[in-house]
């Protein structure tokens, strides 16, 4: 999941090592060969696609927090660091670095992702029609065992044990390649179809079956790289529409953040709000990205009218 995270997140990151911009003619940098003023740095920083993307974001953060900072936490933002550092474990610190990010510059693009998602919620008006969709797709809370194998051929050999009365929970301990997995018989932690550490097959596979069953057919894995037997334990009951109506916006919330363009009209649309005035005539455009989607999305509206 924290692949796609950060992957969304390079959009926005800041260049690591980034300073404060300061004008002047003090020197930041003192050699033999002659000095570095803070009027140098500035105006070589201004032009780099790393600099006017650090004034992007600290433009749309100040926007974005005036408005909807009460509805995001510190605290929500550091767990997600948390989550993605742990997920990562000893390869976080490296993955920031490929990514151009430092450990306050990747809480800085949570936190702006935080912000844009809040201008979503506010913004964004689903029709009955899309949320009613949303919730014939739904899926709630499964749980299912699993036994993973290295290949397709052994994974069928233990369908046939299965075919023949094996106990499940047993051959996962003895045949499962899922170290997370196998000492507990298999069990999974339960997932619904919002779940997105999972891939669409396996769910797709997991959904379609009837409690107490399993796959007759091995289930590719692409990322663990081998081939699960599936077994569905229980399905939570399906609430009504009008009790799961909220988590439907939500699922759409997080439909539409995936969508960079749709996100960037909407911050457009704020930051057109906000009336900022750049000062600095070489940095008029650092907005542009943002203002032209808003401007796109604006026309098309008017020409469905």
């Amino acid at each position: 999941m924290w692949k796609k995270v950060l992957g969304v997140l390079v959009a926005i990151a800041v260049a690591v090592g980034l300073a404060a911009w300061g004008i002047g003619p003090k020197s930041i940098v003192t050699t033999d060969a002659g000095n570095v003023s803070q009027a140098e740095y500035y105006k070589n920083l201004k032009k780099s696609p790393a600099g006017q993307q650090e004034l992007a974001n600290m433009i749309i953060q100040k926007v974005l927090n005036d408005k909807y900072g009460d509805k995001v936490s510190k605290k929500s933002v550091e767990n997600q660091f948390k989550d993605a550092k742990k997920q990562y474990g000893e390869q976080f610190s490296q993955t920031l670095s490929q990514n151009g990010m430092d450990e306050d510059g990747f809480r800085q693009s949570l936190e702006i992702q935080a912000l844009e998602k809040q201008a979503v919620i506010a913004n964004e008006n689903y029709s009955t029609k899309q949320l009613r969709k949303t919730y014939n797709d739904y899926q709630p809370k499964t749980n299912v065992s699993v036994i993973l194998t290295q290949s397709e051929d052994d994974a069928k050999k233990v369908i046939d044990e299965l075919n023949k009365g094996g106990d499940f929970a047993k051959l996962a301990k003895e045949k499962s390649i899922d170290t997370n997995t196998k000492k507990n018989g298999g069990k999974m932690t339960a997932f619904d179809s919002t779940d997105t550490n999972l891939e669409d097959d396996f769910k797709s596979a997991a959904f379609k079956l009837k409690d107490g069953e399993y796959t007759k057919t091995p289930v590719q894995s692409q990322s663990s790289q081998g081939y699960f037997i599936i077994k569905k334990n229980s399905q939570a009951s399906k609430k009504s529409f009008k009790t799961l109506k909220p988590k439907m916006k939500m699922i759409l919330v997080d439909q539409t953040m995936a969508d960079t363009n749709k996100v960037q009209a909407i911050v457009g649309e704020e930051l057109g709000k906000a009336d900022v005035n750049i000062k600095d005539s070489t940095l008029q455009n650092v907005l542009s990205t943002y203002t032209q989607a808003a401007a796109t999305a604006q026309a098309a509206k008017s020409s469905n009218k």
